[in-house]
């Protein structure tokens, strides 16, 4: 039987995560190229990391959910949950009768419905 100890978890899960922050960092860089242009990768890591920690505070866990956070937090600002033009997705990530997907979720269906609003509109 295999046995994996704390110590053996940690460093895994610790070398998963750097893997998942270079990931969004390479991810970043080819869908937001101006915004990440003249920014150099530690630096991106760094607000990624940020960017998990406090995903994770609003009880996003998955890869794909931090993704999604991480590029509205690249589309709307660091305070996107604090700042008044986007205070309805503030009120989504402070909801605590939805996990983690369901609220990145809405946080999409929302920003599709704008869109298509922007859409008829113009």
């Amino acid at each position: 039987m295999l046995l994996i100890r704390k110590e053996q978890m940690e460093v895994l899960s610790a070398y998963m995560r750097e893997q998942f922050e270079w990931r969004m960092v390479e991810h970043l860089r080819a869908t937001f190229p101006d915004r990440t242009r003249d920014l150099p990768n530690e630096r991106i890591r760094v607000v990624v990391r940020d960017s998990i920690r406090k995903a994770e505070s609003y009880g996003i866990e998955y890869e794909d959910d931090i993704r999604r956070f991480i590029e509205y937090l690249v589309i709307y600002g660091l305070q996107l949950d604090t700042q008044a033009e986007t205070q309805w997705i503030g009120d989504i990530l402070r909801r605590n009768d939805l996990d983690g997907t369901a609220k990145m979720n809405l946080i999409d269906s929302r920003e599709l419905e704008a869109l298509r609003v922007q859409t008829w509109a113009g």
